[in-house]
């Protein structure tokens, strides 16, 4: 999918009651969003293809949950050349979802507008979460997790990757400083950072690697490795 459509969206001030939400102004801009805010954004997305054909097994299914514009879905069928399942492509953001379909022809992607924690998974070897936990109330994600886990056919892979923090606070604030230098890099002014920060501040709620590994031992994981580390973010696959 290919949009031209520049985020400026923080550009203008907002009520201080103000909160994020994927809605239809954001899902429009929301390419250029990620790859301008999210540190190796590209070659994440491209590699997370090349872990689902590591681990997609023939006849079985694949999840990408909170799916927002399909990115990890069409790499997928990019790179698993021999998938004869279905890709379930699943978001609670409408709006993300009409794009897709208006946009996106392929029968092998089932676009759904659903959330995640009620949604049923069937067969499934390749699960993604790709920044999709921030998003979950912290009281779910271990459910969701569990849950997500037991259905895996053995021998499959959860790829999750989230945005982090580190344990100290004086490390914690130098790598965000880094970050938001990223995102002035790419053409975000200080201003569009800080009120973009202040409108996730209830709705995206950042954990620690250790937060996230003890989390995944909780549901029963103990084969599970990091992949994937840039700036503050960072990517997992379990494996079962």
């Amino acid at each position: 999918m290919k949009n031209d459509k520049k985020d400026n969206l923080y550009k203008k001030q907002y009520p201080k009651n103000h909160k994020f939400s994927f809605n239809s102004e954001v899902a429009d801009v929301f390419e250029d969003m990620v790859k301008r805010s999210v540190p190796g954004y590209e070659f994440l997305i491209n590699n997370i293809g090349i872990v689902a054909k590591k681990f997609y097994q023939p006849g079985t299914n694949v999840y990408d949950l909170g799916s927002s514009l399909s990115a990890c879905s069409l790499s997928i069928l990019k790179n698993v050349k021999n998938l004869d399942g279905k890709v379930f492509a699943i978001d609670s953001s409408k709006a993300m979802i009409n794009i897709c379909k208006k946009s996106i022809k392929d029968p092998k992607i089932n676009f759904i507008n659903s959330d995640i924690c009620e949604y049923n998974i069937v067969n499934p070897s390749v699960v993604i979460l790709n920044l999709t936990l921030q998003f979950i109330p912290t009281t779910k994600r271990e459910n969701l997790l569990r849950r997500l886990f037991k259905e895996l056919n053995t021998g499959g892979v959860i790829i999750i990757t989230e945005k982090v923090k580190l344990n100290k606070m004086q490390d914690n604030i130098l790598l965000q400083n880094f970050h938001d230098f990223f995102k002035e890099n790419n053409g975000y002014s200080k201003e569009e950072i800080d009120r973009k920060k202040l409108a996730l501040a209830d709705s995206m709620i950042i954990e620690s690697e250790k937060d996230h590994e003890k989390r995944f031992k909780n549901i029963g994981c103990n084969n599970f490795y990091q992949w994937f580390k840039c700036y503050n973010f960072a990517s997992w696959v379990l494996i079962k």
